[in-house]
């Protein structure tokens, strides 16, 4: 496991702007635990008549295809069943921690999910238009993997964050999930589950998180889920 502790700082940023991405100074600082599991959740659960697996009546994205999307079937367990919401255009209203300044506001649609206590997940798919610039989005992508935990201790001095790398997926042409740990000094700890995969010029972030630690997390069952995100791209 890479352990982060003190105030190191990452090139998330320089590297972002050097791939193009829309980001003012300090972007990537100003993502919170907004995005971790104790966000608000939705105020309704999909709306009437949905189940606590499938997805509710919202408009599919135009851009991109319903069934790229995963089900709550297809993320870890949850003993409450997971309410789904989507697929909607754009960007979710909860930004994605670690990623939401580096995601295209263009060609992208989410769905959310979460459950009646305090697990939630949400997943991103993005249409670069060509594979050139689905690569160039996940190199973005993977430095922010590898500096969020740091990223974020930096704007919350005395707290701690760590974070692990567990692999990539078999026959993507890329993939990578990653977990991290945050615990504000005096607070409760979160953890979230992350996986970034390209599939020609799609690109998916899947995001997991609850209250907990890494030691606690589903990350076989979610490296499952990111096995199934992939095929879903792949169609």
């Amino acid at each position: 496991m890479r352990h982060t502790r003190g105030t190191t700082r990452g090139t998330v940023r320089g590297l972002a702007i050097a791939a193009g991405a829309a980001l003012g100074a300090g972007a990537l600082a100003v993502t919170t635990l907004s995005g971790t599991a104790t966000a608000d959740q939705p105020a309704t659960a999909n709306g009437a008549g949905a189940s606590a697996t499938g997805t509710s009546g919202v408009t599919e994205a135009a851009a991109i295809p319903a069934d790229a999307f995963l089900t709550g079937d297809e993320l870890p367990e949850h003993p409450d069943g997971w309410y789904s919401e989507g697929p909607v255009d754009g960007l979710p209203e909860v930004p994605v921690f670690c990623y939401d300044p580096l995601l295209p506001e263009e060609n992208v649609a989410h769905v959310t999910h979460w459950t009646e206590l305090d697990t939630t997940a949400v997943q991103v798919v993005m249409d670069l238009g060509s594979e050139g610039a689905a690569a160039g989005l996940v190199e973005v992508l993977d430095e922010a993997s590898t500096n969020c935990a740091s990223e974020w201790l930096w704007q919350h001095p005395g707290a701690t964050a760590s974070w692990d790398d567990f692999g990539g997926v078999a026959g993507a042409d890329y993939a990578r999930v990653v977990g991290v740990h945050t615990a504000p000094p005096e607070s409760a700890h979160d953890v979230n589950l992350f996986a970034v995969i390209r599939e020609g010029s799609l690109v998916t972030v899947v995001r997991w998180g609850q209250m907990g630690t890494l030691s606690q997390a589903p990350v076989a069952e979610f490296l499952a889920t990111a096995e199934a995100a992939l095929a879903r791209l792949e169609g």
